[in-house]
């Protein structure tokens, strides 16, 4: 969700980093998901604009969405947002038995599969539903990981840069696994695929307006915007295996984790990175068709691309 700075944005911040931060970090961690489930229907409540200009693009995603669906979407990605950005406070915590009762996974097989072939897998996942915490369950659960991202304070207020995205970096450096700047030489990531380590990388873009490495242009709700390649460049480069991962609302917890089976390709060179990247830009058109309120960028997707 695209947030505008402002006076009223840095208070809501230094309430969220200071007192909302210290009562999640004592509160049962059922607690704290239904917290910041509240915040989000705060926020649903007061944003009518907001609302209003989501409606309208869900129906870029699905044109023929009935009302009632249509308003439960847009209240789960106004609490997704909550829930993404601020679960990270409840990471410390979040061992492998509170994992049990927050996840269910579908898939875990695949997972195992490709790792028993020796050669590291990569996890390409999207911004969609609260991306790290298949991240921090994986690595309770005893599995090797590291994850590519971009963090990046880039357009923040003097309080968000100081006080927020600080304070993120510490919490992201307390996760039980080590996160490698998109824009840095990735010899780390190259190092721990060939030592059977696994990584999990975006495959919709860096969550920026920035574009890190090689993008190229794929349908998308009957669209065109651009992906990025580096998911199946490195897949090619290190001879890892490239397997779809998304979080979505579970059938008896919280949460669901799904891991596809590893994406191939009888092509080779340019068009084999092209087509596995197609292949994963039809999974994530799927899994944000079912379920529009976890998808980040609702409020920037229009016809022709995203908005800035």
């Amino acid at each position: 969700m695209k947030i505008h700075e402002g006076i009223h944005r840095d208070i809501l911040r230094l309430i969220i980093w200071y007192p909302v931060r210290w009562l999640l970090m004592i509160a049962p961690l059922s607690f704290g998901f239904r917290l910041l489930d509240a915040m989000g229907n705060i926020h649903h409540f007061a944003s009518r604009g907001k609302k209003a200009s989501l409606l309208r693009n869900l129906t870029f995603v699905q044109p023929a969405r009935d009302t009632e669906k249509a308003n439960e979407a847009v209240l789960r990605y106004f609490q997704n947002h909550y829930v993404d950005r601020l679960c990270i406070f409840l990471f410390p915590r979040l061992d492998a038995g509170a994992a049990d009762a927050l996840v269910e996974f579908s898939g875990r097989e695949h997972l195992d599969a490709a790792l028993a072939k020796g050669k590291g897998v990569i996890l390409v996942h999207g911004h969609f539903g609260p991306v790290h915490i298949p991240l921090v369950v994986l690595a309770r659960y005893g599995y090797r990981m590291k994850q590519i991202g971009l963090p990046s304070d880039e357009g923040l207020s003097w309080i968000g840069k100081n006080v927020a995205f600080r304070l993120r970096m510490k919490y992201e450096g307390m996760m039980p696994a080590e996160i490698i700047k998109a824009d840095s030489f990735l010899r780390g990531a190259f190092t721990w695929l060939r030592g059977n380590g696994v990584i999990m990388m975006t495959g919709d873009g860096s969550g920026t307006d920035r574009h890190v490495g090689r993008h190229d242009a794929f349908p998308f709700f009957g669209h065109t915007l651009q992906f990025p390649m580096g998911p199946a460049l490195l897949a090619g480069k290190t001879d890892s295996e490239l397997l779809p991962l998304f979080i979505i609302p579970g059938e008896k917890k919280r949460y669901r984790i799904v891991i596809e089976p590893a994406l191939a390709s009888a092509n080779s060179g340019p068009e084999r990175v092209r087509d596995l990247t197609g292949q994963f830009v039809r999974r994530i058109e799927q899994y944000e068709g079912l379920y529009p309120g976890f998808m980040h960028f609702l409020d920037r997707f229009h016809p022709g691309g995203m908005l800035p």
